[in-house]
């Protein structure tokens, strides 16, 4: 059961959450998002016993939402539904958050109320909003982040026998590789943040699970940094310098940086770190963002 939902007008026109049993906002009714439908292509020949699929299309999936405006006490069930009337429309796209997790959609039609007087009223309004989600895949509301960089970390004796400081018995020093668990059930595109605190000739980052890669080349200096992003339709590669100047350095990429292998596979990827010089390896901090997608969510 669906007890609370929160939906985001990516126009900045503000959100409005509605909960099951909400006699003071929207009460919340049943929300159907549907199932995602897999179109296969399959192919056979003469004689054959059965067919072969050699391909399958996803597409999106639709959305209802009923639900009732009530009139707790407080008077203002008109000024609620002009909210909703104002707020939901077809030509605006929305982000839909249930528990930690978001999809985004875009309704089909203006917000519905019912005709009949029992829920039509005085005191009660019930309301439907359907769409369509276009993108079929829940995506976690934040994104994960790992980082290469474990270095500092010292581990010390809780007692110092009489010595003037703790005793050091071990350190973690920096890391050139990290492992990156990916929860969802597809391949996700990820941020890559690099931060350069000296020269650095020729990053590239690895994914040693897909036998990915993506670099640059070009030379990096103290104070810039770069952003590679391996999302589909999002391909980036920018550099922000020391003086805070943006640049688009797409065109220096590594001709052998391959972008579908430099997304993240479900379940572990171990990412390595690499430079011409390794020991320059030293000058960057990374860190990788994600986010995990999702068929369903109940």
């Amino acid at each position: 059961m669906i007890e609370e939902i929160k939906i985001t007008s990516l126009t900045g026109r503000g959100s409005v959450t509605m909960r099951t049993r909400d006699y003071k906002a929207y009460w919340l009714g049943p929300v159907d998002w549907g199932q995602v439908h897999g179109d296969h292509q399959a192919y056979e020949y003469y004689n054959q016993v059965g067919q072969k699929i050699v391909g399958t299309k996803v597409g999106g999936r639709g959305l209802s939402i009923t639900g009732w405006v009530v009139d707790g006490g407080t008077g203002d069930l008109r000024q609620r539904c002009d909210f909703l009337n104002a707020f939901i429309s077809p030509v605006e796209d929305y982000t839909l958050e249930y528990e930690g997790r978001k999809i985004q959609f875009r309704p089909d039609d203006s917000i519905g109320y019912s005709s009949e007087y029992r829920k039509n009223n005085r005191l009660v309004r019930q309301f439907i909003i359907t769409a369509t989600m276009p993108y079929p895949l829940f995506s976690d509301a934040q994104n994960t982040a790992s980082a290469f960089d474990s270095s500092g970390k010292l581990f010390r004796f809780p007692q110092n026998f009489g010595r003037t400081a703790p005793v050091v018995f071990g350190s973690q020093k920096k890391t050139y590789s990290v492992e990156v668990h990916n929860a969802g059930g597809f391949q996700t595109g990820m941020l890559i943040k690099l931060r350069f605190s000296g020269e650095v000739q020729n990053p590239r980052i690895k994914n040693l699970t897909t036998e990915g890669m993506a670099g640059v080349r070009r030379t990096f200096n103290r104070g810039e940094s770069l952003e590679i992003d391996t999302t589909p339709g999002k391909k980036k590669m920018l550099l922000t310098t020391a003086g805070g100047k943006e640049q688009n350095i797409l065109k220096y990429r590594d001709v052998n940086t391959t972008w579908r292998k430099m997304l993240l596979a479900p379940g572990r990827n171990l990412l390595a770190l690499d430079c011409d010089d390794l020991n320059q390896r030293d000058a960057m901090s990374v860190t990788v963002y994600y986010t995990p997608l999702y068929l369903e969510v109940e």
